[in-house]
């Protein structure tokens, strides 16, 4: 008896957790979707931005990312603001996304655009089959991923700041393997957690993470800062 119930636990567990992971990737593929429809709407919203603020409409844009990433870490758990929050956040991230994809664009053509798409995605599914393959605990990555996230935090607000192409070049460097890290070490995270109330938090740790690869991938691939 005491068996019997012993793999009903385990089966019912197991059913938990592949309920979680399948929510969270339901919340990043919605992500995607909406962080796409921000990508369309690039071109209306750039020319909107730059006559209400003009020089400093890029930073306005920044601003409203950031705020909206904090806000969405913070109600990850309270429907329906989490829904909305997350909205926000990847509908802006797809403006900014999008309006660097034109930028890149006119010096590089589209080329370098879809090469650091596919790349975004190439990295995503190795890092993710080696997560769930390997099954082992990536936490180890986490003073790694910490450094590198802050080098890439500062470093790019100064290579925007001082205009310095080169330093922005060398930063998205740091930035691809750091949000690798991270995004190796969420998955690991996400597969090993006893805590399966929270889908939406893991999804946009996910998305920020490829978000940031794709952006740094472009802006290597591409050469030139927007």
């Amino acid at each position: 008896m005491d068996l019997q119930q012993s793999w009903q636990g385990a089966s019912e567990g197991a059913k938990a957790r592949t309920g979680f992971v399948r929510s969270v990737y339901l919340w990043l593929m919605g992500g995607f979707a909406v962080a796409a429809l921000g990508a369309l709407s690039a071109p209306l919203v750039g020319t909107a931005l730059v006559s209400l603020a003009g020089r400093f409409w890029f930073w306005v844009l920044f601003g409203a990312q950031f705020g909206t990433l904090m806000f969405a870490s913070r109600v990850s758990r309270r429907t329906p603001l989490n829904r909305v929050a997350y909205v926000l956040f990847t509908f802006i991230s797809g403006i900014i996304a999008g309006i660097i994809a034109l930028a890149v664009a006119q010096g590089a053509g589209f080329t370098p655009v879809f090469m650091a798409f596919g790349l975004t995605g190439t990295v995503f599914l190795t890092l993710t089959v080696t997560a769930f393959m390997s099954k082992k605990d990536f936490s180890f990555l986490r003073n790694f991923v910490i450094v590198g996230i802050a080098v890439m935090f500062f470093g790019s607000l100064a290579a925007a700041i001082f205009h310095l192409e080169t330093f922005s070049l060398l930063i998205s460097g740091v930035a691809v393997i750091a949000c690798s890290a991270k995004l190796l070490w969420d998955t690991s995270a996400m597969l090993r957690t006893e805590d399966l109330g929270d889908p939406a938090g893991f999804a946009l740790a996910l998305f920020v993470s490829l978000y940031n690869i794709f952006i740094s991938l472009m802006n290597l691939l591409g050469g030139r800062r927007r």
